[in-house]
């Protein structure tokens, strides 16, 4: 029986574990108990469900003391703006409630988010079973009613925390954006990539972007190699680009696409991580909106203006809450307004990677989407607008 060690994928280094051989864990990765622990059996004794974890009841979270308590954090998912709201929420309760340690379970592709804080110790994918002890108290976030219909309207994570805790924001973060440079050109990030093509920004829309902010300074445009849809997009702007942009292809960890985010003057991201990751940098911008609430997702942080597509049509109008495409019981997947339904009768969201999905709502939009690749001028004039309010003109 051999010690090992792994680390999540799109995480850094730093995020990697190590365990001894023959130990009892637990993991709430399915996927890493199944594709890789499965591999060396002889190896592992891994417990992958949480379910016989005594968690603190819901109902107990806004009256429970934790002073000087060790409280362990389940987290519900892996979904970077989620966790991005979580920490928010974190460092509110270590201010206000001022727990002896806070930890987080099982955080994935995640765990940098977390790695970010040193009061956080993070297990990025397994708890060896012999570390409950460690803990006082286990909190499972999934608990939290609001998530129930997460995938037909949003939640402000972070509002929701707070409330369910009765707590304040942390007072070191007052969500407003940090000024833009005067003296230089502006370092410009594009950030149009979305994990549904119900929210990513299209290329028509992005190469508009570009020839219009090309004059405040050097523009990057940010994709992910490793994504489909990423190299669509790669191959639909080739060549198109003004000479002042570059093409960042992927990011080795998401530790540096947050530092790539917080390093950039000013961005203009699809509703996304990268969106949710400028609230950590207070990064000045504009997040660009279709199917989700802009107001809901930016919560208290103004650091990004909202810019939301003006779409309506006979089935929905923009924003309709969905966060994914979704399926009709005899499997055809879209939106709303892409299969003329109501969201009733899209009572799934489908399984799995689904290239084929993305290539056809890639080359036919759902029809917010599509009126913005059509359209962009509106959008262009907005992010122009909120550079001249906060102070930025062409040429520096």
């Amino acid at each position: 029986v051999q010690d090992f060690r792994f680390g999540p994928a799109n995480a850094s280094l730093a995020a990697q574990q190590t365990g001894a051989g023959g130990g009892r864990y637990l993991t709430t990765s399915r996927m890493f108990a199944e594709q890789v622990l499965a591999r060396h059996p002889q190896q592992f004794r891994i417990l992958s469900q949480n379910r016989t974890v005594a968690c603190l009841p819901r109902e107990d979270w806004s009256r429970t003391t934790y002073r000087g308590r060790r409280v362990l954090f389940l987290l519900p998912g892996q979904a970077l703006g989620n966790n991005v709201c979580i920490l928010l929420f974190l460092q509110a309760f270590l201010e206000q409630c001022q727990p002896r340690q806070v930890g987080v379970f099982c955080a994935q592709s995640a765990s940098d988010i977390f790695l970010t804080v040193d009061a956080v110790t993070t297990y990025s994918l397994w708890l060896p079973r012999e570390h409950l002890k460690r803990w006082d108290l286990i909190v499972d976030l999934g608990h939290l009613e609001s998530r129930r219909n997460i995938e037909l309207w949003p939640v402000d994570m972070e509002a929701d925390l707070l409330e369910a805790f009765d707590l304040q924001p942390c007072g070191r973060i007052d969500g407003r954006a940090r000024p833009l440079p005067r003296d230089r050109p502006l370092s410009i990030g594009l950030l149009p990539l979305a994990s549904s093509p119900l929210r990513t920004i299209p290329p028509a829309t992005t190469l508009a972007l570009a020839d219009s902010l090309a004059a405040y300074g050097r523009l990057q445009l940010c994709l992910n190699r490793n994504q489909h849809q990423g190299r669509r997009y790669a191959a639909a702007v080739a060549g198109q680009l003004p000479e002042q942009a570059t093409v960042a292809d992927g990011f080795d960890s998401i530790g540096a696409l947050m530092q790539a985010v917080a390093g950039f003057d000013y961005i203009v991201a699809a509703d996304s991580g990268p969106a949710h990751m400028s609230k950590l940098a207070a990064t000045p911008g504009v997040a660009v909106y279709t199917s989700a609430p802009g107001a809901v997702l930016q919560g208290r942080f103004s650091n990004l203006a909202c810019w939301t597509v003006p779409y309506s049509g006979p089935h929905c109008q923009a924003p309709c809450g969905l966060a994914k495409v979704r399926q009709t019981a005899d499997g055809r997947v879209g939106c709303m307004g892409s299969l003329g339904v109501l969201v009733e009768d899209l009572p799934d969201t489908p399984g799995g990677l689904r290239p084929d999905v993305v290539d056809r709502l890639s080359n036919d939009p759902v029809p917010c989407v599509r009126q913005l690749g059509e359209d962009p001028a509106p959008l262009v004039r907005f992010v122009l607008d909120d550079l001249a309010a906060r102070g930025a003109a062409p040429g520096g």
